[in-house]
């Protein structure tokens, strides 16, 4: 399991708010692309000049349903109401059960290379508890719970094949973990993961440029 840290630095001589979102998965539902909102992942509100946040995480994934009739819109706070571990590396299948709306087992080398996929019931209204009004994936970041990174609407009747990314966004702001964003947020710049141990620093300068620097952990 790949780990990874983002650690940014304000070198601009005053405070900001940044925070990190992941940019989207690739999604597809029944062959057909999805558009998919990303959500403030890490937030880092409030660093003074001269200081330094710090986050290592993993590159695992939950896909998560919401059942509290909160859609994937700017602004919208997700969480998620019952969520599975999956492995894109172990091309993992999941089933969403109707009755109740939660998962099944896990089933490894059942989806395609770097993708997992979700199998949606005939009906989505057919459980005791409320139908799910998001689908999305979460991770873990310097936190012991997992933090929805992005949403979208479900669909019956078919399969979602997912695709993560390992690619990351700053971007200026103070939003909540698990806020919904718009479908293509200003980014700061972008932090792209591509060996399995990993560090990347980001260093915001007084003239409001970013650079990234990358190192093994």
């Amino acid at each position: 399991m790949a780990i990874w840290t983002i650690e940014v630095v304000n070198e601009t001589g005053a405070a900001k708010d940044f925070f990190v979102y992941s940019e989207p998965p690739k999604v597809r539902f029944s062959g057909q692309a999805v558009a998919v909102h990303p959500c403030a992942w890490i937030t880092y509100p409030g660093i003074l000049p001269g200081d330094r946040r710090r986050s290592t995480f993993s590159e695992s994934i939950v896909i998560f349903v919401d059942m509290s009739g909160a859609k994937p819109a700017p602004g919208v706070v997700l969480t998620g109401a019952a969520s599975v571990h999956v492995d894109a590396r172990a091309r993992d299948r999941v089933d969403l059960l109707n009755d109740p709306a939660i998962f099944g087992p896990v089933e490894h080398n059942r989806s395609g290379y770097g993708t997992v996929s979700l199998h949606m019931p005939d009906r989505l209204d057919g459980g005791q508890l409320p139908p799910p009004s998001t689908i999305g994936l979460g991770k873990y970041g310097d936190s012991d719970m997992e933090v929805p990174i992005a949403g979208f609407p479900p669909q019956a009747g078919g399969v979602f094949v997912i695709e993560p990314s390992r690619r990351f966004h700053l971007a200026e702001g103070r939003p909540l973990r698990g806020e919904t964003l718009a479908l293509h947020p200003p980014s700061l710049v972008a932090v792209d993961f591509d060996q399995d141990k990993l560090t990347a620093t980001i260093v915001a300068r007084a003239d409001g440029t970013f650079a990234v620097t990358y190192e093994p952990i």
